[in-house]
């Protein structure tokens, strides 16, 4: 099952998007931009949907922190507002969405980035690149962290 990591401030939006996503399926943990890395860290998630405004810190500055720690996770910016994915790409932005959400429309975005997504997987943890067979990796084999 993929996991999925939901950064947003507004309660209620993360409660749609969360019912949205766990009926296709995903397994997901729900945060803040306050708890952001840990949860990343900890949960290791396969996606990461991060708003866009928050009270501290835009979500694509956020997501920018986040491909520093794992180039491979792919993060996806919501906003209620009409975003161009070519605004964010810098800062590691695979993909933008618009609230509130249609569920086709996550169906599609999930699924046209699941097949563009590089194959190349790195540790969350040190950074290392896991080879062509990192599903089948438990521990990372430089630094021993469970993946």
């Amino acid at each position: 099952m993929e996991k999925v990591l939901l950064i947003n401030d507004s309660k209620f939006e993360k409660i749609i998007i969360k019912d949205l996503l766990m009926g296709l399926g995903y397994s997901v943990e729900l945060g803040d931009e306050y708890e952001a890395e840990r949860m990343m860290k900890e949960f290791s998630p396969d996606i990461i949907i991060v708003n866009l405004i928050m009270k501290e810190i835009t979500g694509d500055r956020l997501i920018k922190k986040i491909k520093n720690i794992n180039p491979s996770v792919l993060c996806i910016l919501s906003s209620s507002n009409d975003l161009n994915i070519d605004d964010y790409k810098e800062n590691g932005v695979d993909e933008v969405i618009h609230t509130p959400i249609n569920g086709d429309r996550l169906v599609e975005t999930l699924e046209k980035k699941k097949k563009h997504s590089t194959k190349m997987k790195f540790c969350p943890y040190c950074g290392n690149e896991l080879g062509e067979s990192f599903e089948k990796i438990i521990f990372c084999p430089f630094c021993g962290q469970r993946l």
